[in-house]
């Protein structure tokens, strides 16, 4: 806003900046130039007098009555200062002789200079003026909107928002940040008491449920048929008990979560072997390629749902051929040779609620949208990318312990 003011100054006072220079030439030209010009006429003609000379404020000479320094002048108009005095001269030949006609300017000069003065007196005071109306605008409009701006990007919440008891557009505008910003907040935190209490409740049948199969797969060592029951149920019962609490660790804030050291090899082949079932009847082979050891500090029930969930939709959508599973120090990448995804999947892959037109799995397109939840919660990234074989490759970027 300063700025503009100043903008508009310079080019206001600019423009009558340059009408005024162009004014006080052409006078010079029209009084002095013309007039002079007129004053050779009456010389050349030997029709002046002295009183004309007098009359005209001019001095005339002829011959070798023209002063010394107007002698080396060529013919024409020229401006010079002599003895401390403006003069213009215009110097011509008449009859074959040199003449020289002199007017003295001093007082138009003097008058010139106050002129420019004022104009550059005028000129500086006009960008004061623009800068003080400026500022006060910018002070009176822009700053409580900045303080605002500033107070809702450093993320205060505490109802101290600058210009809450103002009553033009910023308290308008303030009041209304404060009141959505409070909903949010209430909503967010529905949402973590909601989580935290559905995963507090669940725990408590699932145990129940993990007992109870426990206590069954002791009692039916001698009933092989049911014992594959049982340990369905056991291994479904652990499973969901884990998402649970992987479903807590995300209801907490980031900040507030302890990362410890996790050894992922182990991991990893923790859950490629609970995959196994998930081949049964495919001509599929689970693949681990990791020739080192990674420790990173993480949320092992996070890092536990999110390969899960990588390695659960490989397999449920790849019928033959290989999943690699590929562990550097930098990222863990889960490539399958499946169909790979159609381009209007890909666009909005880690949206909830998406799936494929062909998802025989009969998945309820919320476990891409996890995995997004859980390498965000831990730090880190993931992208898709088609797979070298066709299918699909998911890299999980690590956040890597010092």
């Amino acid at each position: 806003m300063v700025a503009a003011y100043v903008l508009l100054a310079v080019i206001i006072v600019g423009f009558f900046t340059g009408a005024a220079f162009f004014v006080v030439a052409k006078i010079e030209r029209e009084l002095i130039d013309k007039r002079l010009a007129h004053a050779a006429e009456l010389w050349a003609a030997d029709s002046y007098s002295a009183v004309q000379s007098q009359t005209l404020d001019l001095s005339f000479f002829k011959g070798a009555l023209i002063p010394q320094p107007l002698q080396t002048l060529s013919p024409g108009t020229h401006e010079l200062r002599l003895n401390g005095r403006a003069l213009h001269v215009l110097l011509g030949e008449a009859n074959g002789e040199r003449y020289a006609v002199v007017d003295d300017q001093s007082d138009f000069e003097s008058i010139e200079s106050s002129s420019y003065i004022t104009l550059g007196i005028a000129f500086l005071g006009g960008i004061g003026l623009a800068i003080l109306i400026g500022r006060a605008s910018a002070n009176r409009v822009i700053l409580p909107l900045t303080k605002l701006a500033s107070a809702v990007q450093s993320a205060r919440i505490d109802g101290s928002l600058p210009g809450l008891d103002a009553t033009d557009e910023i308290g308008v505008l303030a009041r209304a940040i404060e009141d959505r910003t409070t909903q949010l907040s209430l909503a967010l935190q529905r949402e973590r008491w909601f989580t935290a209490d559905v995963s507090h409740e669940l725990r408590t049948p699932l145990t129940i449920m993990l007992g109870a199969a426990e206590i069954l797969t002791s009692r039916l060592q001698d009933r092989p048929d049911l014992l594959v029951m049982t340990e369905r149920i056991r291994r479904n019962a652990a499973e969901t008990a884990r998402q649970v609490g992987a479903l807590l660790q995300l209801a907490r804030a980031p900040e507030n979560t302890e990362h410890v050291l996790v050894d992922l090899k182990p991991l990893i082949e923790h859950e490629l072997e609970r995959c196994q079932p998930l081949l049964r009847g495919k001509s599929l082979q689970l693949k681990l390629i990791a020739p080192e050891n990674v420790i990173v500090k993480a949320i092992p029930e996070l890092v536990t749902i999110a390969l899960s969930n990588l390695l659960r939709n490989a397999c449920q959508h790849t019928e033959q051929g290989t999943i690699t599973v590929s562990l550097t120090a930098y990222h863990i990448v889960v490539e399958d040779s499946g169909a790979g995804l159609p381009e209007v999947v890909r666009v909005r892959l880690f949206d909830r609620f998406v799936r494929g037109e062909d998802d025989f799995g009969g998945g309820s397109g919320l476990g891409l949208s996890i995995v997004k939840r859980v390498t965000e919660h831990l730090g880190w990234g993931i992208q898709h990318d088609p797979g070298s074989n066709g299918g699909s490759r998911f890299t999980l970027l690590l956040s890597i312990a010092t």
